[in-house]
């Protein structure tokens, strides 16, 4: 199983462990399951994977709640690619809602709030 998750999950560098909030600096792995297939010429983490690490990371790091009940502001804002090294806050809003946002200095890749029950 380790090895399947290290070929679905970014490497974690760093993590930055608040009460109700975490820091990770990842690693987006070229190695990735994500990346065969999508897309041939210029390869990009999909938007349901980066929602997928998002809500992964929020159940390991708060404590969350695994369901899905609702997604907004979701944003799409730069494409994460290969080898990237970039940062991804999670921050509990309640014991069922967190938001996320990819981020590396000023350029942000993606956000969104997330409930989950």
């Amino acid at each position: 199983m380790k090895n399947n998750a290290q070929k679905l999950l970014p490497t974690i560098n760093s993590v930055e462990q608040q009460p109700d909030s975490v820091l990770l600096t990842i690693t987006i792995d070229a190695e990735l399951r994500c990346f065969q297939g999508h897309f041939d010429d210029v390869a990009v983490v999909p938007g349901v994977v980066q929602l997928d690490w998002a809500i992964t990371f929020a159940c390991e790091y708060l404590a969350m709640p695994g369901d899905v009940l609702d997604i907004s502001v979701l944003k799409f804002q730069k494409l994460l690619l290969p080898d990237m090294k970039v940062q991804l806050v999670l921050e509990k809003k309640s014991p069922e809602k967190f938001s996320f946002c990819y981020f590396k200095d000023d350029d942000k890749f993606a956000s969104a709030r997330v409930v989950l029950g």
